[in-house]
């Protein structure tokens, strides 16, 4: 897969599952869907192969890290970075990273919080949703499915 058809793959992907989120939280269903997305996510990702898969989750991992900085809290929007340089170092330096930082997603969802009427059941959602997710990447992590990644500068470099 080219790395341009990666990218749009990947973009796809995050854009969708925002609105999917949303859809599904304005049908009243989103503890129902909440698995059965995980499971689309994660064969979505799995087709690219290791690489492009690995570079998926760490975007889906910057975009998990975001959920509640939308309210503008300075704690919300600290835990946004803070998933981003989790995605970062699970991506250059430890992929097993991905795999706590979705897993302690589960605990940060059940921080008490103001959230509109249709987002009422997004922790437990979230829940059923990051899980599965969380030790999905912890299993490809630990299987040595994924390696950190050498930046393409470091390489370049390596080679000159």
């Amino acid at each position: 897969m080219s790395p341009t058809i990666a990218t749009l793959y990947i973009v796809f992907w995050v854009v969708a599952a925002g609105y999917g989120v949303g859809l599904v939280a304005h049908a009243g269903t989103l503890i129902e869907a909440a698995a059965p997305f995980a499971a689309v996510l994660i064969a979505a990702l799995r087709i690219t192969g290791p690489v492009v898969e690995h570079i998926g989750w760490a975007a889906f991992t910057g975009w998990l890290g975001m959920t509640y900085a939308h309210t503008g809290r300075p704690l919300e929007v600290a835990v946004f970075f803070a998933y981003v340089v989790l995605a970062a170092q699970g991506t250059f330096r430890a992929p097993w990273l991905l795999g706590v930082a979705w897993l302690a997603h589960v605990a940060w969802d059940f921080v008490p919080r103001d959230l509109p009427d249709a987002y009422a059941a997004l922790p437990r959602a979230c829940a059923l949703f990051d899980a599965p997710i969380g030790i999905y990447l912890l299993v490809c992590a630990a299987s040595g499915r994924w390696r950190a990644l050498t930046p393409s500068v470091r390489s370049a470099a390596a080679r000159a």
